[in-house]
């Protein structure tokens, strides 16, 4: 079973390492993932980030690697469309006639 939680390495000066809140873009597209299917796969996205470290790019191809042994697989989110627009009255006015383009507009 792969680890829910993956995260990314900062390097900083002096050789230490830190964990940072997310992968950058750069990253992910080096890993052939883009930000959207990275949130669904529970990967944590930092989009301030701009710097793009080899071994970010190691541990997210390792990852993926699991994942794809494990059956985990990325779903699109389902679309769903916008209702039709259209007037909530349909019938007659006050005075008893007919409201005017009720028929043919939406």
């Amino acid at each position: 079973m792969i680890s829910p939680i993956i995260r990314a390495r900062i390097i900083q000066r002096g050789s230490r390492a830190r964990e940072g809140k997310g992968f950058s873009r750069e990253e992910l597209k080096e890993a052939e993932l883009t930000p959207g299917e990275a949130r669904r796969l529970g990967i944590p996205v930092d989009t301030r980030r701009k710097t793009n470290y080899e071994d970010n790019v190691e541990t997210l191809k390792e990852y993926l690697k699991e994942a794809k042994k494990a059956g985990i697989k990325v779903s699109k989110p389902k679309q769903t469309g916008k209702p039709v627009r259209g007037r909530a009255y349909r019938g007659l006015t006050s005075s008893g006639k007919k409201m005017r383009y009720l028929s043919h507009r939406k």
